[in-house]
Formats: structure tokens, C-alpha cells, sequence
């Protein structure tokens, strides 16, 4: 099989490139190295790590047939198929969370505890009058959940319908624009809003207007290009990872605040998604927002 493969790849120098995106000043490549490093173990072959600056260079990269194997989150993955560029890759597995995990991945909408509302629906209200930070444009859980709530709250446009608008760049720095009153609201992920309420002096000056149902995480897409027995291989060693290399896991989930309650990867069906693209909102929302932004 191993010579098999081999052959097969022999035109893409015989090495994997398995690649991901960096978040804040974390380009991940310490993170997936230890699984890069069992993939070779296990295919005798070179396999070398790549950080993206960003979710849409990383979908650029994938694009041009860059990669082999992508760690991309939900909505990177979202807007590989909305846009009119072709990629050729497939998802392969997903980070299952524990079934007791409890808010694992969600967003959360937070405001100065002044303001003169309480919920995400009465946000259209105050609009004109309030600004809004969210994280950053390829952030599921600081872009494209935010937008489909406040879409459903009547606030189609958070670019025109707020009188201000920016992005933190990361969660931490989005919700400090709240806490310093440089923003009236914001949207961040549900992890650095618990953490923030371990600290009573700043949670006191904000209050939660509202908090989104899980969010599925990211898959792991493959390239089509490999032969159907390296993907099989991959398959299975990424579905056992938890029983032959548990520290490699580990790695990978310290790597992504949204997966530290995961506890192996699971196949990817056909319909994964499809109840929480259901969840927030019409499929012509989601369409309109995956067109903003898919290059």
C-alpha cells in the first residue's frame, strides 16, 4: 500500500503538506506538528506544516492546491463551497465533542451595561445610536453567527445599520473594546466570555444580551489528488488518534479554544452541517453572507 501511495504522489514530491491558519499570535504549527509527525510515522513519508496568516489566504492556498490535509474552522469551510473558485478537497473527519460538554463553542453577544436594551432582538432599537465590534472576517463564531442573529433580529447590515463598525481581530481584543467603552457592543466566542466573568470587577460593567447554541467545529479536508488507500489510512488513524496517540490530540484541541472539550474525531456525514446552518436563520442569509465574503 505504502509503495502504492508513493508512486501515486510522486509528482507532489512525495511529502504531505498538512496546513492550518493562525489565530492572534498563534500560528498553530507547534500545535499540529505532533500529528504531522504520527502521519509521517505511520506513511513513511515527509509530511511539513504550514500557518496561514489568515482563514482567507488559507482558502487562497487551498484554492491553488496548496495542501494536502486542512484544518479549517466551520465557516472557512463554509466559504470554500460558496465560492465561484473551485477547490479540490474533501472533509474527512470532525473534532466530536464530549456529549456532557457544556457551552463548548457558541458566540456571545455582549454590551456596555448601560445600554438602554437587554436582548439581541431589541438591538435594532439602539443601532443608530451604538457601535459594534466583531472578531474578524473568517471567525465563525465572531462573524458568521453574529451576523445571521442579528439578520434574524432585523439588522441585515451591521455595516450601515450601526453607527460604528469594527473588527477586535481576536476575541480577547474584541471584547476589551466593551470593557474600555470603545464599543457598545460586540460578538465574541463563548470561552472568552466565561473567562472574563472569573473576573467580577470587569464582568460588572458588562451584561450578556445573548448567548447562540452550539457551533459544530471545523473539518479535516483531505485533497483529492491522494489515492483512495492514504485516505482510508488517513481516515483511520485519525479516527483512532485518541487510542494509538493521545498527546497528539491533545495538541491539536490546545490549538483551538473551541475544541478543548472534544475527545476524538468521528467521520463527517453528508448533512453534519445541516442543523446548524437550520438553526439561525433562512438558507438565503447564509447565502447572502457566505457571498460577502467568499473570494
Amino acid at each position: 500500500m505504502l509503495l502504492f501511495f508513493i508512486g501515486s504522489v510522486a509528482v507532489h514530491a512525495q511529502k504531505l503538506v498538512l496546513a492550518t491558519y493562525q489565530y492572534a499570535d498563534n500560528n498553530r504549527l507547534r500545535n499540529i506538528q505532533p500529528l504531522a509527525d504520527h502521519i509521517a510515522k505511520e506513511t513513511g513519508l515527509e509530511v511539513q506544516v504550514k500557518s496561514y496568516p489568515s482563514v482567507h489566504l488559507f482558502i487562497e492556498a487551498i484554492q491553488a492546491n496548496e495542501v494536502d490535509i486542512a484544518l479549517i474552522n466551520t465557516f472557512g469551510y463554509f466559504l470554500l463551497d460558496a465560492s465561484s473558485k473551485k477547490y479540490n478537497m474533501k472533509p474527512l473527519v470532525v473534532l466530536k465533542v464530549r456529549d456532557d460538554a457544556k457551552d463548548n463553542y457558541k458566540t456571545a453577544f455582549v454590551s456596555l451595561r448601560q445600554l438602554a436594551v437587554d436582548t439581541i432582538t431589541a438591538l435594532k432599537r439602539v443601532a443608530a445610536t451604538s457601535t459594534l465590534a466583531l472578531v474578524d472576517p473568517g471567525s465563525t463564531s465572531g462573524n458568521l453567527v453574529p451576523r445571521l442573529a442579528l439578520n434574524a433580529a432585523g439588522i441585515a447590515s451591521p455595516e450601515k445599520d450601526f453607527l460604528a463598525f469594527s473588527y477586535g481581530k481576536n476575541h480577547r481584543a474584541t471584547l476589551e473594546l466593551v470593557l474600555q467603552g470603545k464599543a457598545s457592543v460586540a460578538a465574541v466566542g463563548s470561552t472568552e466570555y466565561f473567562n472574563m466573568l472569573k473576573d467580577t470587577v470587569r464582568s460588572n460593567r458588562i451584561k450578556l444580551l445573548w448567548l447562540s447554541p452550539e457551533i459544530p467545529l471545523g473539518p479535516v479536508l483531505v485533497h483529492n489528488r491522494l489515492s483512495w488507500q492514504i485516505k482510508d489510512e488517513l481516515r483511520a488513524m485519525l479516527l483512532n488518534l485518541h487510542l494509538t496517540n493521545q498527546p497528539a490530540l491533545e495538541w491539536v484541541k490546545q490549538g483551538w479554544s473551541e475544541a478543548k472539550q472534544a475527545e476524538k474525531y468521528i467521520p463527517v456525514t453528508r448533512h453534519f452541517y445541516t442543523p446548524f446552518k437550520q438553526q439561525l436563520g433562512d438558507n438565503k442569509t447564509m447565502e447572502i453572507i457566505l457571498k460577502q465574503f467568499a473570494n
